[in-house]
């Protein structure tokens, strides 16, 4: 299995809309600029570079509580490690 952190920064990366530099741990999820198609984009390729599968329904808050990437970084190294 590829490394999360590194792997999930990268699909963020490629997917955030007028982020400048590089994602972080630090970075807000609300400054990444990601739309609802991006979101489902970015669960499609978190499921396919990590084998996992990851619970998404459309119709709620996908980041829940998440604040930011790090926060994010965490719920998916928990839910792989289930």
């Amino acid at each position: 299995m590829a490394e999360i952190e590194p792997t999930l920064l990268e699909i963020i990366k490629d997917h955030a809309v007028g982020l400048v530099g590089a994602p972080t741990r630090e970075t807000q999820i609300a400054d990444l600029g990601i739309d609802s198609f991006s979101i489902v984009e970015i669960i499609y390729e978190v499921e396919e570079k990590l084998s996992v599968e990851v619970p998404f329904n459309a119709n709620e808050n996908p980041f829940g509580e998440m604040k930011t990437v790090g926060d994010l970084i965490d719920a998916l190294t928990e839910l792989i490690g289930k």
